[in-house]
């Protein structure tokens, strides 16, 4: 999907897998040389195993960012019966959701829910913004590893939010002619991955239990230039 308003003299700041980590996320975004006037895309996976994933969305809403759909999405949007089952919704509770429910508990209630869930429903898979690199590469956007999908995104866009690194070879993407730059999250990479043709930006703050280094990530684009926030509570 080509996405609308953006101000092509302008940088975009892509960031990576919030999980319902609000306060990380608004240091971050406070770190950015515009601050709350910057363009802003977010990579999916707003919400679950975090604790404030409602507070996450209501940012996004209000602040207008673009965002793509993550797999975390998705399957909250399965378990509420917003989208056609693909049999995954009912593990939602399990792998995060049930984080994500006791924060719409406490914050939103179900009216809020719901409100969100509209919001979720809309959101694209894919993003490409007419954006150049210093190669003429335009910046593509995705939840997943997109970019051995994106000749065939319209039939394929599904993919492109679930796909892994680890199911491709890397260094015959990282040589293809695309024309576009993949900034993606859902791979959790300790330091930023970034070759000739894309980008893996999540640096999963979420786990900074288990992880060291835990952070998260934005990616400003067409510079490349890395910012970076240690996770907060």
């Amino acid at each position: 999907m080509e996405a609308k308003n953006f101000d092509n003299s302008q940088p975009v700041y892509v960031i990576g897998d919030v999980h319902g980590c609000y306060d990380t996320l608004y240091l971050l975004i406070e770190k950015l040389p515009r601050k709350w006037e910057s363009q802003i895309i977010l990579t999916g996976d707003l919400i679950d195993r975090g604790d404030k994933s409602c507070e996450v969305i209501d940012l996004a809403i209000s602040h207008n960012f673009a965002c793509v759909l993550g797999n975390h999405e998705e399957l909250m949007l399965e378990y509420y019966h917003k989208i056609p089952s693909s049999g995954r919704g009912s593990v939602w509770i399990s792998n995060g959701g049930y984080e994500t429910m006791e924060s719409y508990r406490r914050y939103g209630g179900l009216r809020k829910i719901h409100e969100h869930l509209e919001w979720l429903v809309e959101l694209p898979r894919f993003l490409e913004i007419d954006i150049c690199d210093a190669q003429g590469k335009r910046l593509l956007v995705t939840h997943g590893f997109g970019l051995p999908y994106y000749k065939v995104r319209d039939k394929e866009s599904q993919a492109m939010t679930w796909s892994r690194l680890k199911m491709h070879n890397l260094q015959k993407e990282a040589k293809k002619r695309y024309g576009v730059f993949n900034v993606f999250g859902h791979d959790v990479q300790k330091e930023v991955l970034i070759t000739d043709n894309f980008a893996a930006i999540d640096t999963g703050c979420v786990y900074h239990k288990t992880k060291p280094n835990a952070r998260l990530t934005a990616l400003e684009y067409p510079s490349k230039r890395i910012f970076e926030q240690a996770f907060v509570l």
